[in-house]
């Protein structure tokens, strides 16, 4: 079966979401782990607020997936790309963490990620007006 562009972002982003708030919030919750491997919040310094914003992206991104198929691919892509690239520039405009904890090094990766989801999105309601891809 052939997948979209978006449907494959769809399905990375939320693999990727899922497994990296999960872990990161299991590291947080269970300091044995962090003790153990303490490069993962060492590097990320995820706070459980971003560690669930992650966790419930990815599982939106999963269920789109599972329910919407290539539509709810599409509508994922460029929902949660609005998303991130907002919170992207909000990071850069306020220069402060937020209740999520973001740091500087989260807004260039929050806009590539938020900025392909929108590219995607576009993409994909320029082949429907073309009459390339089925509305529905």
């Amino acid at each position: 079966m052939n997948k979209s562009p978006s449907w494959l972002y769809t399905a990375i982003v939320g693999a990727f979401l899922l497994l990296q708030g999960a872990s990161t919030l299991a590291f947080r919750l269970y300091p044995p782990l962090d003790r153990a491997f303490p490069a993962l919040l060492g590097i990320t310094q995820m706070i459980p607020p971003h560690s669930l914003v992650h966790i419930l992206t990815g599982l939106l991104a999963l269920v789109a997936l599972a329910r919407g198929g290539e539509r709810g691919a599409g509508w994922f892509a460029g929902g949660f790309g609005a998303f991130y690239t907002g919170l992207a520039l909000f990071g850069m405009i306020a220069r402060q963490p937020s209740m999520l904890g973001l740091q500087p090094f989260d807004h260039p990766f929050h806009l590539l990620i938020g900025g392909l989801g929108l590219l995607l999105a576009g993409q994909r309601l320029y082949r429907i007006r073309r009459g390339k891809e089925a509305l529905l």
